[in-house]
Protein backbone atom coordinates (compact mmCIF):
# COMPACT_ATOMS: atom_id res chain seq x y z
CA UNK A 1 0.00 0.00 0.00
CA UNK A 2 1.17 3.34 -0.72
CA UNK A 3 2.09 6.18 2.19
CA UNK A 4 0.00 8.98 -0.08
CA UNK A 5 -3.71 5.99 -0.29
CA UNK A 6 -5.28 4.68 2.71
CA UNK A 7 -8.10 2.68 2.78
CA UNK A 8 -11.48 4.36 1.78
CA UNK A 9 -9.18 7.39 0.40
CA UNK A 10 -9.08 8.35 -3.04
CA UNK A 11 -4.81 7.57 -4.89
CA UNK A 12 -3.28 10.93 -4.35
CA UNK A 13 -1.79 13.00 -6.97
CA UNK A 14 2.54 11.78 -6.99
CA UNK A 15 3.23 14.90 -6.06
CA UNK A 16 1.04 15.62 -3.44
CA UNK A 17 1.92 12.28 -2.20
CA UNK A 18 5.56 13.37 -1.84
CA UNK A 19 4.56 16.69 -0.21
CA UNK A 20 2.74 14.94 2.20
CA UNK A 21 5.58 12.68 3.32
CA UNK A 22 7.26 15.84 3.85
CA UNK A 23 5.25 16.82 6.46
CA UNK A 24 3.18 19.03 3.94
CA UNK A 25 -0.18 19.53 2.97
CA UNK A 26 -0.54 21.43 -0.48
CA UNK A 27 -3.29 24.02 -0.41
CA UNK A 28 -1.85 26.20 -3.61
CA UNK A 29 -3.25 25.02 -6.84
CA UNK A 30 -0.23 22.93 -9.09
CA UNK A 31 -0.90 25.07 -12.42
CA UNK A 32 2.70 26.25 -13.66
CA UNK A 33 3.76 24.27 -16.72
CA UNK A 34 7.42 22.96 -17.39
CA UNK A 35 7.78 25.82 -20.13
CA UNK A 36 6.30 28.47 -17.92
CA UNK A 37 8.85 27.28 -15.23
CA UNK A 38 12.21 27.74 -17.47
CA UNK A 39 11.01 30.79 -18.22
CA UNK A 40 10.55 31.82 -14.02
CA UNK A 41 13.99 30.80 -13.87
CA UNK A 42 15.30 32.30 -16.56
CA UNK A 43 13.46 35.77 -15.39
CA UNK A 44 14.12 35.56 -11.58
CA UNK A 45 17.87 35.71 -13.12
CA UNK A 46 17.09 38.35 -15.50
CA UNK A 47 20.30 38.34 -17.30
CA UNK A 48 20.25 41.18 -20.05
CA UNK A 49 18.32 43.56 -17.50
CA UNK A 50 20.60 42.83 -13.98
CA UNK A 51 23.60 42.90 -15.61
CA UNK A 52 22.66 46.41 -16.89
CA UNK A 53 21.36 47.04 -13.11
CA UNK A 54 25.08 46.03 -11.67
CA UNK A 55 27.29 46.95 -14.39
CA UNK A 56 28.56 50.25 -12.82
CA UNK A 57 30.28 48.35 -9.95
CA UNK A 58 33.04 46.43 -12.12
CA UNK A 59 33.52 49.08 -14.53
CA UNK A 60 33.51 52.06 -12.32
CA UNK A 61 35.53 49.88 -9.41
CA UNK A 62 37.56 47.38 -11.75
CA UNK A 63 37.23 48.91 -15.57
CA UNK A 64 36.57 46.43 -18.18
CA UNK A 65 38.42 43.56 -18.15
CA UNK A 66 36.96 43.14 -14.32
CA UNK A 67 34.12 43.63 -15.76
CA UNK A 68 34.70 40.50 -18.36
CA UNK A 69 36.84 37.91 -16.26
CA UNK A 70 35.24 38.61 -12.72
CA UNK A 71 31.98 37.09 -14.68
CA UNK A 72 33.89 34.29 -15.87
CA UNK A 73 35.73 33.52 -12.03
CA UNK A 74 32.18 33.86 -10.74
CA UNK A 75 30.05 32.02 -12.87
CA UNK A 76 31.63 28.95 -12.15
CA UNK A 77 31.88 29.31 -8.50
CA UNK A 78 27.20 30.56 -9.05
CA UNK A 79 26.96 26.90 -11.32
CA UNK A 80 28.46 25.12 -8.52
CA UNK A 81 25.75 27.15 -5.94
CA UNK A 82 23.03 26.56 -8.53
CA UNK A 83 23.67 22.50 -9.06
CA UNK A 84 23.69 22.22 -5.17
CA UNK A 85 20.47 24.17 -4.83
CA UNK A 86 18.89 21.59 -8.02
CA UNK A 87 19.38 18.43 -5.81
CA UNK A 88 17.95 19.78 -2.59
CA UNK A 89 14.85 21.18 -4.90
CA UNK A 90 14.68 17.68 -6.47
CA UNK A 91 14.98 15.86 -3.19
CA UNK A 92 12.41 18.00 -0.89
CA UNK A 93 10.34 20.32 -3.46
CA UNK A 94 8.19 22.77 -1.46
CA UNK A 95 7.51 26.30 -1.38
CA UNK A 96 10.07 26.45 1.48
CA UNK A 97 12.62 26.11 -1.04
CA UNK A 98 16.44 26.05 0.17
CA UNK A 99 15.02 26.48 3.60
CA UNK A 100 13.00 23.59 3.83
CA UNK A 101 15.63 21.40 2.91
CA UNK A 102 17.50 22.62 5.81
CA UNK A 103 14.96 20.98 8.46
CA UNK A 104 15.08 17.18 6.57
CA UNK A 105 19.46 17.33 6.79
CA UNK A 106 19.88 18.28 10.10
CA UNK A 107 19.36 15.34 12.65
CA UNK A 108 16.39 16.16 14.94
CA UNK A 109 18.84 18.27 18.22
CA UNK A 110 19.65 21.08 15.68
CA UNK A 111 16.76 20.74 12.92
CA UNK A 112 14.50 23.40 14.69
CA UNK A 113 17.00 26.37 15.72
CA UNK A 114 19.07 25.94 12.62
CA UNK A 115 16.41 25.93 10.09
CA UNK A 116 14.63 28.76 12.23
CA UNK A 117 17.88 31.10 11.65
CA UNK A 118 17.92 29.61 7.89
CA UNK A 119 14.79 30.91 7.31
CA UNK A 120 14.79 34.36 8.51
CA UNK A 121 18.23 34.65 6.51
CA UNK A 122 16.15 33.44 3.99
CA UNK A 123 13.41 36.25 4.38
CA UNK A 124 15.61 38.77 4.47
CA UNK A 125 17.56 37.68 1.04
CA UNK A 126 14.32 37.57 -0.80
CA UNK A 127 13.20 40.64 0.40
CA UNK A 128 16.23 42.04 -0.66
CA UNK A 129 16.47 40.44 -4.03
CA UNK A 130 12.85 41.94 -4.67
CA UNK A 131 13.07 45.23 -3.68
CA UNK A 132 16.91 45.91 -5.18
CA UNK A 133 15.25 44.53 -8.52
CA UNK A 134 12.16 47.24 -8.22
CA UNK A 135 14.99 49.83 -7.38
CA UNK A 136 16.98 49.16 -10.47
CA UNK A 137 14.11 49.08 -12.59
CA UNK A 138 12.77 52.58 -11.53
CA UNK A 139 16.35 54.07 -12.18
CA UNK A 140 16.68 52.31 -15.49
CA UNK A 141 12.80 54.07 -16.24
CA UNK A 142 14.48 57.26 -15.47
CA UNK A 143 17.35 56.63 -17.36
CA UNK A 144 15.44 56.19 -20.41
CA UNK A 145 13.74 59.55 -19.51
CA UNK A 146 17.27 61.31 -19.46
CA UNK A 147 17.96 59.86 -22.99
CA UNK A 148 15.13 60.66 -24.08
CA UNK A 149 15.53 64.41 -23.12
CA UNK A 150 18.98 64.58 -23.93
CA UNK A 151 20.15 64.70 -20.94
CA UNK A 152 18.08 67.67 -19.92
CA UNK A 153 15.97 65.49 -16.95
CA UNK A 154 17.93 63.87 -13.94
CA UNK A 155 15.57 62.24 -11.66
CA UNK A 156 15.79 63.30 -7.82
CA UNK A 157 16.04 60.14 -5.10
CA UNK A 158 12.27 61.45 -4.25
CA UNK A 159 11.12 60.45 -8.11
CA UNK A 160 12.97 57.29 -7.78
CA UNK A 161 11.82 56.41 -4.56
CA UNK A 162 8.12 57.23 -6.22
CA UNK A 163 8.40 55.23 -8.70
CA UNK A 164 10.00 52.45 -6.76
CA UNK A 165 6.90 52.14 -4.75
CA UNK A 166 4.42 52.23 -7.79
CA UNK A 167 6.07 50.08 -8.96
CA UNK A 168 6.27 47.44 -6.12
CA UNK A 169 2.25 48.06 -5.41
CA UNK A 170 1.60 47.01 -9.32
CA UNK A 171 3.93 43.67 -9.09
CA UNK A 172 2.11 42.68 -6.04
CA UNK A 173 -1.24 43.21 -7.23
CA UNK A 174 -0.12 41.25 -10.44
CA UNK A 175 1.08 38.29 -8.08
CA UNK A 176 -2.35 37.83 -6.32
CA UNK A 177 -3.71 37.02 -9.26
CA UNK A 178 -4.43 33.00 -9.90
CA UNK A 179 -2.00 30.49 -10.82
CA UNK A 180 -2.92 30.32 -14.02
CA UNK A 181 -2.88 33.82 -14.88
CA UNK A 182 0.48 34.16 -14.22
CA UNK A 183 1.72 30.83 -16.04
CA UNK A 184 -0.09 32.30 -19.48
CA UNK A 185 2.21 34.92 -19.17
CA UNK A 186 5.55 33.81 -18.17
CA UNK A 187 5.17 31.71 -20.96
CA UNK A 188 6.32 34.38 -22.88
CA UNK A 189 8.98 36.06 -20.65
CA UNK A 190 11.54 33.62 -22.35
CA UNK A 191 11.88 35.09 -25.84
CA UNK A 192 11.64 38.43 -24.83
CA UNK A 193 14.68 37.30 -22.52
CA UNK A 194 16.51 35.83 -25.26
CA UNK A 195 16.01 37.94 -27.68
CA UNK A 196 17.41 41.26 -25.68
CA UNK A 197 20.31 39.68 -25.04
CA UNK A 198 20.96 39.02 -28.32
CA UNK A 199 20.14 41.81 -29.84
CA UNK A 200 22.86 44.01 -27.10
CA UNK A 201 25.54 41.44 -27.98
CA UNK A 202 25.50 42.36 -31.93
CA UNK A 203 24.32 45.55 -31.96
CA UNK A 204 26.87 47.31 -29.78
CA UNK A 205 29.94 45.97 -31.26
CA UNK A 206 28.31 46.10 -34.80
CA UNK A 207 27.70 50.16 -34.14
CA UNK A 208 30.97 50.60 -32.28
CA UNK A 209 32.96 49.34 -35.11
CA UNK A 210 30.37 51.23 -38.00
CA UNK A 211 31.18 54.44 -36.27
CA UNK A 212 35.17 53.44 -35.62
CA UNK A 213 34.73 53.97 -31.85
CA UNK A 214 35.71 50.09 -31.29
CA UNK A 215 37.59 50.01 -28.42
CA UNK A 216 41.10 48.12 -28.52
CA UNK A 217 41.14 44.41 -27.51
CA UNK A 218 43.58 44.74 -24.99
CA UNK A 219 41.50 47.53 -23.34
CA UNK A 220 38.70 45.05 -22.90
CA UNK A 221 40.40 41.90 -21.89
CA UNK A 222 43.43 43.32 -19.89
CA UNK A 223 42.59 46.79 -18.70
CA UNK A 224 42.02 46.55 -14.67
CA UNK A 225 41.69 50.10 -13.04
CA UNK A 226 41.55 51.31 -8.96
CA UNK A 227 38.23 53.26 -8.74
CA UNK A 228 37.98 52.18 -5.18
CA UNK A 229 40.41 54.24 -3.44
CA UNK A 230 42.13 51.37 -1.78
CA UNK A 231 45.20 51.46 -4.15
CA UNK A 232 44.60 47.75 -4.16
CA UNK A 233 43.98 46.06 -8.25
CA UNK A 234 42.89 42.78 -6.90
CA UNK A 235 40.45 43.79 -4.43
CA UNK A 236 39.41 46.32 -7.19
CA UNK A 237 38.76 42.86 -9.50
CA UNK A 238 37.15 40.90 -7.12
CA UNK A 239 34.50 43.61 -5.86
CA UNK A 240 33.39 43.16 -9.74
CA UNK A 241 31.81 39.57 -8.50
CA UNK A 242 29.15 41.53 -7.11
CA UNK A 243 27.24 42.05 -10.56
CA UNK A 244 27.96 38.08 -11.55
CA UNK A 245 26.30 37.25 -8.03
CA UNK A 246 23.46 39.62 -7.74
CA UNK A 247 22.56 38.44 -11.35
CA UNK A 248 23.07 34.49 -10.92
CA UNK A 249 21.34 34.70 -7.46
CA UNK A 250 17.87 33.54 -6.27
CA UNK A 251 18.80 29.79 -7.43
CA UNK A 252 15.79 28.62 -5.49
CA UNK A 253 13.56 31.35 -6.70
CA UNK A 254 11.74 28.94 -8.55
CA UNK A 255 11.78 26.47 -5.79
CA UNK A 256 9.40 28.56 -4.13
CA UNK A 257 6.77 27.92 -6.56
CA UNK A 258 7.79 23.98 -6.04
CA UNK A 259 3.96 23.02 -4.46
CA UNK A 260 2.51 24.45 -7.77
CA UNK A 261 4.95 23.06 -10.54
CA UNK A 262 3.66 19.50 -12.10
CA UNK A 263 6.41 16.78 -11.79
CA UNK A 264 8.15 19.10 -9.73
CA UNK A 265 11.09 16.66 -8.56
CA UNK A 266 12.48 17.08 -11.67
CA UNK A 267 10.63 19.72 -13.91
CA UNK A 268 12.32 22.51 -10.82
CA UNK A 269 16.02 21.39 -10.61
CA UNK A 270 16.11 21.17 -14.32
CA UNK A 271 15.03 24.79 -14.99
CA UNK A 272 17.45 26.09 -12.42
CA UNK A 273 20.27 24.41 -14.46
CA UNK A 274 18.93 25.39 -17.62
CA UNK A 275 18.74 28.85 -16.47
CA UNK A 276 22.40 29.14 -15.01
CA UNK A 277 23.91 27.75 -18.03
CA UNK A 278 21.89 30.19 -20.16
CA UNK A 279 22.44 33.22 -17.88
CA UNK A 280 26.24 32.23 -17.07
CA UNK A 281 26.97 31.94 -21.11
CA UNK A 282 24.92 34.44 -22.18
CA UNK A 283 26.25 37.29 -19.75
CA UNK A 284 29.70 36.40 -20.40
CA UNK A 285 29.12 38.07 -23.99
CA UNK A 286 26.90 40.81 -22.80
CA UNK A 287 29.62 42.14 -21.16
CA UNK A 288 32.31 41.37 -23.78
CA UNK A 289 30.06 43.74 -25.90
CA UNK A 290 29.67 46.13 -23.50
CA UNK A 291 32.91 46.74 -22.79
CA UNK A 292 33.89 46.73 -26.69
CA UNK A 293 31.09 49.74 -26.53
CA UNK A 294 33.12 51.82 -24.23
CA UNK A 295 34.57 55.18 -25.60
CA UNK A 296 35.39 57.10 -22.74
CA UNK A 297 36.21 55.23 -19.62
CA UNK A 298 36.57 58.52 -17.61
CA UNK A 299 33.29 59.77 -18.50
CA UNK A 300 31.04 56.63 -17.07
CA UNK A 301 28.35 56.25 -15.96
CA UNK A 302 27.61 60.11 -17.58
CA UNK A 303 24.17 61.74 -17.16
CA UNK A 304 22.36 58.21 -16.79
CA UNK A 305 24.06 57.42 -14.05
CA UNK A 306 23.99 53.86 -15.86
CA UNK A 307 26.89 52.52 -17.85
CA UNK A 308 24.62 50.24 -19.39
CA UNK A 309 22.04 52.95 -19.99
CA UNK A 310 25.27 55.34 -21.66
CA UNK A 311 26.63 52.95 -23.77
CA UNK A 312 23.58 52.38 -25.56
CA UNK A 313 23.06 56.03 -26.08
CA UNK A 314 26.66 56.30 -27.52
CA UNK A 315 26.53 53.54 -29.74
CA UNK A 316 23.09 53.71 -31.04
CA UNK A 317 22.03 57.10 -30.65
CA UNK A 318 18.78 58.28 -28.84
CA UNK A 319 16.27 56.30 -30.97
CA UNK A 320 18.05 53.32 -31.15
CA UNK A 321 19.69 53.31 -27.65
CA UNK A 322 16.12 53.93 -26.46
CA UNK A 323 14.56 51.40 -28.32
CA UNK A 324 17.08 48.52 -27.14
CA UNK A 325 16.92 49.81 -23.73
CA UNK A 326 12.69 49.52 -23.17
CA UNK A 327 13.15 45.99 -24.08
CA UNK A 328 15.84 46.19 -21.33
CA UNK A 329 13.45 47.63 -18.76
CA UNK A 330 10.72 45.49 -20.09
CA UNK A 331 12.95 42.35 -18.96
CA UNK A 332 13.76 44.01 -15.56
CA UNK A 333 9.62 44.59 -14.73
CA UNK A 334 9.37 40.48 -15.90
CA UNK A 335 12.51 39.93 -13.33
CA UNK A 336 10.84 41.99 -10.76
CA UNK A 337 7.52 40.56 -11.09
CA UNK A 338 9.33 36.53 -10.88
CA UNK A 339 11.65 37.69 -7.66
CA UNK A 340 8.59 39.55 -5.93
CA UNK A 341 6.77 35.83 -6.62
CA UNK A 342 9.45 33.95 -5.13
CA UNK A 343 9.58 36.51 -2.01
CA UNK A 344 5.82 36.02 -1.18
CA UNK A 345 5.99 32.07 -1.90
CA UNK A 346 8.71 32.36 0.56
CA UNK A 347 7.18 34.32 3.20
CA UNK A 348 4.17 31.91 3.18
CA UNK A 349 6.46 29.29 3.93
CA UNK A 350 8.04 30.47 6.87
CA UNK A 351 4.80 31.47 8.02
CA UNK A 352 3.19 28.56 7.78
CA UNK A 353 6.11 26.74 9.59
CA UNK A 354 5.68 29.46 12.32
CA UNK A 355 8.66 31.31 12.34
CA UNK A 356 6.49 34.59 12.47
CA UNK A 357 5.30 36.15 15.36
CA UNK A 358 1.88 36.69 13.12
CA UNK A 359 0.42 33.25 14.07
CA UNK A 360 0.42 32.44 10.85
CA UNK A 361 -1.88 34.90 9.22
CA UNK A 362 0.92 35.44 6.33
CA UNK A 363 0.35 31.89 5.28
CA UNK A 364 -3.09 32.20 4.81
CA UNK A 365 -4.35 31.98 1.33
CA UNK A 366 -7.03 33.61 -0.33
CA UNK A 367 -10.46 31.29 -1.47
CA UNK A 368 -10.79 33.95 -4.19
CA UNK A 369 -7.59 32.81 -5.98
CA UNK A 370 -5.78 30.21 -4.12
CA UNK A 371 -2.66 32.80 -3.57
CA UNK A 372 -1.23 33.80 -0.40
CA UNK A 373 -2.93 37.72 -0.70
CA UNK A 374 -1.70 38.57 3.00
CA UNK A 375 2.15 37.54 2.42
CA UNK A 376 1.85 39.21 -1.13
CA UNK A 377 0.62 42.52 0.85
CA UNK A 378 3.46 42.21 3.28
CA UNK A 379 6.06 41.91 1.12
CA UNK A 380 5.06 45.08 -0.84
CA UNK A 381 5.25 47.14 2.27
CA UNK A 382 8.17 46.40 3.41
CA UNK A 383 9.85 46.54 -0.30
CA UNK A 384 8.80 50.43 0.02
CA UNK A 385 10.35 50.52 3.57
CA UNK A 386 13.34 49.03 2.10
CA UNK A 387 12.79 51.99 -0.77
CA UNK A 388 13.43 55.04 2.33
CA UNK A 389 17.01 54.06 1.94
CA UNK A 390 17.80 55.34 -1.52
CA UNK A 391 16.71 58.63 0.31
CA UNK A 392 19.61 59.10 2.36
CA UNK A 393 22.30 57.17 0.56
CA UNK A 394 22.98 54.83 -2.44
CA UNK A 395 25.81 53.49 -0.68
CA UNK A 396 22.65 52.13 2.09
CA UNK A 397 20.95 51.19 -1.63
CA UNK A 398 24.00 49.54 -2.49
CA UNK A 399 24.16 47.62 0.89
CA UNK A 400 20.62 45.85 -0.16
CA UNK A 401 22.45 44.88 -3.48
CA UNK A 402 25.05 43.12 -1.69
CA UNK A 403 22.67 41.87 1.20
CA UNK A 404 20.76 40.09 -1.51
CA UNK A 405 23.60 37.80 -3.04
CA UNK A 406 25.31 37.47 0.91
CA UNK A 407 22.02 36.66 2.33
CA UNK A 408 20.73 34.04 -0.15
CA UNK A 409 24.36 32.59 -0.88
CA UNK A 410 24.42 31.86 2.77
CA UNK A 411 21.13 29.97 3.03
CA UNK A 412 22.34 27.85 0.11
CA UNK A 413 25.20 26.72 2.42
CA UNK A 414 23.60 25.70 5.37
CA UNK A 415 22.12 22.90 4.18
CA UNK A 416 24.84 22.35 1.87
CA UNK A 417 26.93 22.26 4.59
CA UNK A 418 24.18 19.30 6.33
CA UNK A 419 24.60 17.55 3.28
CA UNK A 420 27.79 17.15 3.18
CA UNK A 421 28.47 16.37 6.92
CA UNK A 422 25.57 13.67 6.50
CA UNK A 423 28.47 12.01 3.66
CA UNK A 424 31.29 11.96 5.42
CA UNK A 425 29.53 11.08 8.90
CA UNK A 426 26.33 9.08 8.78
CA UNK A 427 23.69 8.81 11.32
CA UNK A 428 21.18 6.92 12.13
CA UNK A 429 18.90 10.10 12.97
CA UNK A 430 18.96 11.16 9.57
CA UNK A 431 20.11 10.87 5.95
CA UNK A 432 19.72 12.57 2.59
CA UNK A 433 17.41 10.70 0.14
CA UNK A 434 18.10 12.47 -3.09
CA UNK A 435 15.33 13.06 -5.86
CA UNK A 436 15.41 12.31 -9.70
CA UNK A 437 18.29 15.09 -10.00
CA UNK A 438 20.97 13.76 -7.96
CA UNK A 439 24.92 13.41 -9.71
CA UNK A 440 26.29 10.94 -6.79
CA UNK A 441 29.67 10.89 -6.02
CA UNK A 442 29.79 14.14 -7.95
CA UNK A 443 27.92 16.26 -6.04
CA UNK A 444 29.52 16.29 -3.05
CA UNK A 445 32.26 17.58 -4.72
CA UNK A 446 30.36 20.28 -6.14
CA UNK A 447 29.03 20.77 -2.61
CA UNK A 448 32.64 21.41 -1.03
CA UNK A 449 33.21 24.11 -4.31
CA UNK A 450 30.52 26.01 -3.56
CA UNK A 451 30.43 26.02 0.10
CA UNK A 452 34.12 27.16 -0.53
CA UNK A 453 33.28 30.01 -2.99
CA UNK A 454 30.31 31.05 -1.07
CA UNK A 455 32.56 31.78 2.10
CA UNK A 456 34.82 33.45 -0.45
CA UNK A 457 32.48 35.51 -2.31
CA UNK A 458 30.86 36.29 1.04
CA UNK A 459 33.73 38.34 2.49
CA UNK A 460 34.61 40.16 -0.61
CA UNK A 461 30.51 41.20 -0.61
CA UNK A 462 30.60 42.35 3.16
CA UNK A 463 33.35 44.76 2.73
CA UNK A 464 33.78 48.74 2.33
CA UNK A 465 33.71 49.17 -1.35
CA UNK A 466 35.34 52.71 -1.42
CA UNK A 467 38.14 54.70 0.62
CA UNK A 468 37.91 56.63 3.10
CA UNK A 469 35.16 54.33 4.96
CA UNK A 470 32.52 56.59 6.29
CA UNK A 471 28.81 56.78 7.23
CA UNK A 472 27.87 57.31 3.34
CA UNK A 473 30.70 54.90 1.98
CA UNK A 474 30.00 52.32 4.44
CA UNK A 475 29.37 48.28 3.54
CA UNK A 476 26.13 47.65 5.75
CA UNK A 477 25.83 44.21 4.61
CA UNK A 478 27.68 42.59 6.89
CA UNK A 479 26.50 44.24 9.89
CA UNK A 480 23.01 43.48 8.67
CA UNK A 481 23.30 39.45 8.16
CA UNK A 482 25.17 39.47 11.69
CA UNK A 483 21.97 41.12 13.16
CA UNK A 484 19.75 39.09 11.29
CA UNK A 485 21.83 36.24 12.48
CA UNK A 486 22.23 36.94 16.06
CA UNK A 487 18.43 38.39 16.72
CA UNK A 488 17.04 35.30 15.16
CA UNK A 489 19.05 32.68 17.33
CA UNK A 490 18.38 34.75 20.36
CA UNK A 491 14.25 35.03 19.88
CA UNK A 492 14.80 31.17 18.73
CA UNK A 493 16.19 30.49 22.36
CA UNK A 494 13.82 32.97 24.50
CA UNK A 495 10.72 32.29 22.26
CA UNK A 496 10.06 30.79 19.89
CA UNK A 497 11.73 27.43 20.46
CA UNK A 498 8.79 26.31 22.20
CA UNK A 499 6.31 26.95 19.30
CA UNK A 500 8.49 26.59 15.91
CA UNK A 501 7.76 23.45 13.97
CA UNK A 502 9.07 22.61 10.74
CA UNK A 503 7.56 20.57 8.26
CA UNK A 504 10.41 18.31 8.43
CA UNK A 505 9.48 17.57 12.30
CA UNK A 506 6.14 17.01 11.16
CA UNK A 507 6.95 14.81 8.14
CA UNK A 508 8.06 12.49 11.15
CA UNK A 509 4.79 12.36 12.82
CA UNK A 510 3.85 11.69 9.25
CA UNK A 511 5.66 8.71 8.27
CA UNK A 512 4.90 7.17 11.93
CA UNK A 513 1.14 7.46 11.41
CA UNK A 514 1.19 5.92 7.97
CA UNK A 515 3.66 3.37 9.19
CA UNK A 516 0.98 2.60 12.21
CA UNK A 517 -1.38 2.51 9.43
CA UNK A 518 -0.02 0.11 7.34
CA UNK A 519 1.02 -1.94 10.21
CA UNK A 520 -2.65 -1.82 11.29
CA UNK A 521 -3.89 -3.10 8.08
CA UNK A 522 -1.63 -5.51 7.60
CA UNK A 523 -2.77 -6.79 11.12
CA UNK A 524 -6.05 -7.20 10.06
CA UNK A 525 -5.62 -8.49 6.49
CA UNK A 526 -3.94 -11.17 8.61
CA UNK A 527 -6.61 -11.73 11.28
CA UNK A 528 -9.07 -12.04 8.62
CA UNK A 529 -6.95 -14.46 6.39
CA UNK A 530 -6.93 -16.02 9.91
CA UNK A 531 -10.91 -16.21 10.49
CA UNK A 532 -10.83 -17.21 7.02
CA UNK A 533 -8.62 -20.17 7.62
CA UNK A 534 -10.62 -21.28 10.38
CA UNK A 535 -13.83 -21.32 8.56
CA UNK A 536 -12.50 -23.22 5.78
CA UNK A 537 -11.59 -25.86 7.62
Amino acid sequence: MSHGSLPGNPPKDLDDQLLENLGVKRELRREFTSWSTVSFALSILGCVATIASTFNTPILYGGPATAVWSWFLGGWGCFAIAISVAELMSAYPSSGGAYAATGYIFGPKYRNGISFVSGWITIVGQLATAASGNFAASQMIYAAVTIGTNGAFVATRSQVFALYCGLNVVMGAYNILPTRVLDRFAAVWMWVNLATSLAVIIAIPAAASHHGTLAPSGFVWSQVTDGTGWNNKPFAFLLGILSVQWVMTDYDGVGHLAEEVKNAAVVVPTAIVIAVLSTGFIGFWINVALCYGIRDLSALPGPTELVFAQILWDNLGKNGGLALWSFVILIQMFTGVAVQLACIRSVYAVSRDGAFPDRKILSKVWPVTKTPMNAAVFTVIVECLFGLLCLGSYVAVNAVFSITAVALDVSYMIPSAGKLYLYFYPSPEVAFHPGPFFLGKWGYWINIYAIAWTLFETGILIMPQVRPITSNTMNYAGPIMGAVILMSGIWYQLYAKHSYQPSSALAGKVHTAQHSNSASSAQREDESTDEKGKVWS
